[in-house]
């Protein structure tokens, strides 16, 4: 959150990161506190109670940016999400004091710290795969504001200029969270001037009816007020595998049946999982293909190929090809086309950046 990492929790004596702490922060203050949540780094709590601004707007992002239906059971409030991330999120803010209570198709109510608050909902830009991220456009008062989450790719390319350092450090706490295999999502905001939002608002109705071209000019409304954001903070969420998801995997490679994956993770957090899954081993050597045009991306395949080729005429005829994605729903793939015979030749796994597979399958 504005640069600074929550979560770890450091041993006071060395200064060292604690692998197994055991002391969980006490929720308890809360009525609305989940038992089963656990958080053992008191700091981000302090924060909260402090009322730092940007851990405050961060919080209120995850209460308010989502498409999380409230319920109740035996008395108990409860969340029905579309996804686990959107539970998860919605989640981890009401045990942080921010509890999303009500939502109607003109305002949203959540509770802060047990004081209630109500936003008018003004608009909602939808999230899909080719905007990698979702935004909400919402009245308290006279405050105007705009919340949005999504991809870092996606998020980064509409930052308003500053704040460099914070960019920069949460860039590299990006990085470390995808290292790790977690999927992150980056967290923004943006106050609107009322003028500037109803002309905005008008042009938005008129794409939303038009005839023709509606998604091409929704999407050109949605990238227009979706600029000059300030980045807040992100989030990262382990996605641990299911049972049995190795072996089956493991199976049906030497079945030599194609495997395909989809995912909306950034690169690292792919291959991580790949490595999870094992679909990638420590034995594969790894090539990547992330140019920005065409002429680069056949220059970077020519090359592995070239690869492959010399590798073969030194009898490593077993190859693996691997491709990671994040175009649309970011997939990857893996094609064994190797015989069940030849264990002992050179594997290739080939990671492929979502930009340079537009041009990879181009008919170019």
């Amino acid at each position: 959150i504005a640069g600074k990492s929550y979560g770890e929790v450091l041993d006071k004596m060395t200064g060292e990161i604690l692998q197994n702490p055991t002391k969980r922060v006490d929720f308890s203050f809360n009525k609305e506190y989940e038992p089963e949540f656990k958080f053992y780094d008191n700091s981000l709590l302090d924060d909260v109670r402090t009322k730092r601004p940007e851990v405050h707007t961060f919080f209120t992002l995850l209460a308010v940016c989502h498409t999380v239906m409230p319920g109740s059971r035996d008395g108990k409030l409860q969340y029905k999400a579309q996804s686990p991330d959107e539970a998860a999120l919605v989640s981890a803010a009401r045990n942080f004091g921010f509890v999303f209570k009500n939502r109607t198709p003109a305002s949203i109510t959540i509770e802060v710290m047990g004081v209630e608050k109500s936003y008018e909902v003004l608009c909602i830009l939808d999230f899909n795969n080719v905007r990698k991220r979702m935004s909400v456009i919402l009245r308290e008062g006279r405050v105007l504001r705009l919340y949005c989450k999504g991809a870092d790719s996606v998020v980064y390319q509409r930052l308003k200029s500053g704040d460099e350092a914070v960019k920069a450090k949460t860039l590299e706490h990006l990085n470390k969270f995808a290292g790790e295999g977690l999927r992150t999502l980056c967290l923004a905001v943006k106050d609107l001037n009322e003028k500037e939002f109803e002309i905005w608002r008008v042009k938005h109705h008129e794409a939303s009816v038009a005839m023709d071209d509606r998604e091409e000019r929704l999407h050109q409304m949605y990238e227009e007020i979706e600029m000059n954001m300030t980045l807040i903070g992100v989030t990262a969420i382990e996605d641990k595998l299911q049972e049995g998801v190795q072996q089956t995997i493991a199976n049906l490679a030497l079945a030599q049946i194609k495997i395909w994956v989809l995912t909306g993770d950034k690169q690292e957090t792919a291959v991580n999982v790949g490595y999870s899954c094992q679909l990638l081993d420590d034995d594969m050597e790894l090539m990547a293909v992330d140019g920005d045009s065409l002429v680069d991306v056949v220059k970077q395949l020519n090359k592995c190929l070239q690869t492959i080729r010399v590798g073969s005429q030194f009898g490593q005829t077993n190859t693996s090809v691997v491709t990671f994605s994040d175009v649309t729903s970011s997939e990857y793939e893996r094609d064994r086309v190797a015989s069940q015979n030849e264990s002992d030749g050179a594997t290739y796994a080939l990671v492929v950046s979502g930009q340079a597979l537009v041009h990879a399958l181009s008919e170019e």
